[in-house]
Formats: structure tokens, C-alpha cells, sequence
């Protein structure tokens, strides 16, 4: 007597979803180029930031949408900041 394997299963194959990044180095990078955005050039620093939020969250980074909203707070804070700070400096 043989062993002629495992039975044979019918219907189509079900593929599972598609496994979630362990990697979050997209993501690291998005948040601290957020916060960075609040010191030293929001608009280069911000934008930079949610670009890399927006990768990471197209390669299903756990961590993606707080790189968005934390570049994003820093690119409008950061603004308002330096606006603040502008005025003050020459009365406007």
C-alpha cells in the first residue's frame, strides 16, 4: 500500500490579504522630517515629510498615517511660526 499524498481539494484558489510591512523605516523618516518642519523650512521639510507618509502608506506602513498628519501639523505650524516670528521681527 502506497501514500498517494493529500487528498485533492476543488474550487479556486483563495489567496489571503497581503501581508502587513514590518518596516516602518518610510514612516520614521515622514515623522521626523515632520518635526524638523517646525524649526528649519516648513514648506521643504513638510512637503518631503508627507511624501514619504504617502509612500509608506502605499507600501502598508503601520506607522504611515502618523507620518501624514505629523508632516502635515509641521508644515502648517511651522508656517504660522515663521509668520509669527517675521512679523515680529519687522512690524508688519
Amino acid at each position: 500500500m502506497s501514500y498517494s499524498g493529500p487528498p485533492y481539494q476543488s474550487g479556486p484558489y483563495q489567496p489571503g490579504p497581503p501581508p502587513a510591512n514590518d518596516s516602518n523605516t518610510l514612516s520614521i523618516v515622514g515623522i521626523v522630517l515632520g518635526a524638523v518642519a517646525f524649526i528649519f523650512c516648513p514648506p521643504g521639510f513638510g512637503i518631503a515629510g508627507m511624501i514619504c507618509g504617502f509612500v509608506a502608506k502605499s507600501k502598508h506602513e503601520r506607522l504611515a498615517p502618523v507620518a501624514i498628519g505629523v508632516s502635515i501639523a509641521g508644515l502648517v505650524l511651522g508656517m504660522v511660526l515663521g509668520l509669527l516670528v517675521f512679523r515680529g521681527m519687522y512690524g508688519g
